[in-house]
């Protein structure tokens, strides 16, 4: 990002302004079946070579911004590097793949961060690249088949809260549009939280499941990842799964049992084809691999399992 250190609204903050504590240590003593469930797992090793479809490598100068941001709005990041040194540690952490995702927090700098994505996903084959757009780029269709044609990326990533713009504004349909004509996964922060103040936007009034489900009957051919189990209305993005075949959703943050929403791990398991595990790493105030133990602790079939931490990413972004 040559340097850029502005401040930028990141990917997620609390809902309005969280009072983040320190993550409370899972409990393996008053949870004995799910700490067994855990370790039988790891023993049989179906912890290792996953898939994280939900990580963050960023510039060092976005980097320094977003710490400097939550620090003041939200949870203390507790991983601090640079890119190279993030990707070095999901892969020592058991990361097969991981979806590496950028987001334009102002026009005019899509072109340099789909670079910097590119050039990570060479310096990292395992790395699926997606990149971004600003929905007030004047050149914005062109920068999306730039990136989705001869740049290689594999998607589009857009924020509405950062990019103060709801799912359903003709602009976002129409970089949409470009994603579905391609063939190419669309990853967009449309739930309502994780949320803060500090947006400058009220979530509440641009994002919301009826939004999401517009843009799906538009463009029936979309595939749509909503990040963070659609939080907070985990319960009517399941639903819009059951309804529309090209919609996804990814764990992160959502299924590490921090927020004060809990989960309906049943609903979870039935939808695991259509679930994909991410941990919105490292801009997390835990251990990198605390949504991975809760969900080994929760699903309880190896399938259902199987399925979230590997096989719905590997469909999305097959090899």
């Amino acid at each position: 990002m040559n340097g850029d250190s502005e401040r930028v609204a990141p990917c997620c903050a609390a809902s309005r302004r969280i009072e983040a504590p320190d993550p409370a240590p899972l409990d393996d003593h008053g949870d004995v079946v799910g700490a067994a469930r855990e370790d039988d797992r790891r023993r049989r090793k179906l912890l290792e070579a996953i898939t994280d479809a939900h990580v963050h490598l960023w510039p060092d100068g976005i980097y320094r911004a977003l710490w400097r941001w939550f620090d003041d709005n939200a949870w203390k990041i507790r991983f601090r590097a640079t890119a190279d040194e993030t990707a070095r540690a999901l892969a020592a952490s058991g990361v097969r793949r991981a979806v590496s995702l950028v987001y334009a927090h102002k026009p005019g700098i899509a072109r340099t961060l789909n670079a910097f994505a590119r050039e990570m996903a060479r310096a990292h084959p395992w790395l699926v690249a997606l990149g971004t757009v600003s929905p007030d780029d004047h050149d914005a269709i062109e920068v999306v088949r730039e990136a989705l044609g001869p740049m290689g990326l594999r998607g589009i990533k857009l924020h509405c809260h950062v990019q103060k713009t709801p799912i359903d504004d003709p602009r976002v349909v129409a970089i949409l549009r470009e994603c579905a004509a391609a063939g190419a996964p669309a990853v967009v922060h449309c739930g309502r939280a994780p949320a803060s103040d500090a947006y400058g936007v009220d979530t509440h009034e641009i994002c919301d499941h009826a939004r999401c489900e517009r843009v799906l009957q538009a463009i029936p051919s979309l595939t749509l990842v909503v990040p963070h189990l659609g939080l907070d209305e985990i319960g009517p993005y399941l639903s819009l799964v059951d309804r529309y075949e090209g919609l996804y959703l990814d764990t992160s943050m959502a299924c590490a049992e921090y927020f004060e929403q809990r989960i309906d791990w049943s609903e979870i398991e039935r939808r695991s084809d259509r679930i994909a595990y991410g941990t919105d790493f490292p801009i997390i105030p835990f251990e990198y691999d605390r949504e991975l133990r809760v969900i080994a602790r929760r699903i309880t079939t190896d399938a259902a399992f199987e399925r979230i931490v590997r096989g719905t990413s590997a469909k999305l972004w097959p090899e």
